[in-house]
């Protein structure tokens, strides 16, 4: 297994768009399946997607992931979503 680092830059319960500046998947014409592990909140999510865009930008490399289908990952992202806007909220109130 190859671990890469990278960045989310948008996520929804089926997919992310993430930004590495290593680039994925060089050497394959085939679908490229990964692994992701993340922190939204406060739990650790692993969801299972595929590459199905990439995009050359200044400094690396843009990635589409589309989850495959795991009902209870679109779960946990959504309560992890919820749970970190209503924080976000609250901080913004109290200052």
């Amino acid at each position: 297994k190859t671990k890469y680092q990278c960045d989310i830059q948008d996520i929804s319960p089926r997919g992310m768009k993430m930004f590495s500046n290593i680039e994925i998947g060089v050497d394959s014409n085939k679908l490229v399946q990964v692994e992701v592990n993340f922190i939204l909140d406060v739990a650790k999510i692993k969801a299972i997607g595929e590459i199905v865009w990439t995009k050359t930008v200044l400094h690396g490399f843009q990635y589409g992931l589309i989850f495959e289908d795991q009902p209870a990952v679109e779960e946990l992202i959504i309560g992890e979503l919820k749970g970190r806007r209503k924080k976000e909220l609250q901080a913004k109130k109290s200052s």
